[in-house]
């Protein structure tokens, strides 16, 4: 009589339980959680920024180029950037976008025109800076030509 009842009924088989997979597996990913660094955004949102800020300067000539009666700008700040619209009844602001804390916008001169031949008011250089981390993006308007480069 040495018999165990679960080898009667066929239970006899090794393995685990549902409880005990669950509990080494939440385990398992709680040590992951703590050792996994966590990724730092700032890099892509530099990289990411300085394309929109581009698009936007690239935007701003277009426009001034294909617009009859109607004058665009972009006036820089410290820590924002403000597309404007100028009409014969006055000058609005369609798009302001404000940077992340810790980032800033370096500028020579505050104001960005553009005429309807797609030249700069004059020659720019817009750096866009990580604070933190001391890294930087640089746009470039070139007199004459209009030439907008993205330098890394």
């Amino acid at each position: 009589m040495n018999k165990s009842w679960r080898k009667e009924d066929g239970l006899d088989k090794k393995g685990f339980t549902l409880i005990e997979l669950i509990v080494t597996i939440g385990l398992l990913a709680i040590l992951l959680a703590m050792i996994v660094p966590r990724i730092n955004t700032d890099r892509y949102y530099l990289e990411k920024i300085s394309k929109e800020i581009y698009y936007d300067i690239k935007d701003v000539k277009v426009k001034s180029m294909t617009s009859d009666g109607v004058s665009y700008s972009m006036s820089l700040y410290n820590n924002y950037y403000i597309l404007k619209m100028g009409t014969n009844t006055g000058i609005k602001q369609y798009k302001k976008v404000e940077l992340k804390e810790d980032f800033e916008l370096l500028y020579e001169d505050q104001s960005l025109t553009f005429n309807y031949r797609g030249s700069p008011s004059q020659a720019q250089t817009i750096t866009i800076r990580d604070i933190k981390r001391n890294l930087i993006k640089q746009i470039t308007i070139v007199p004459v030509t209009g030439r907008i480069l993205l330098i890394e």
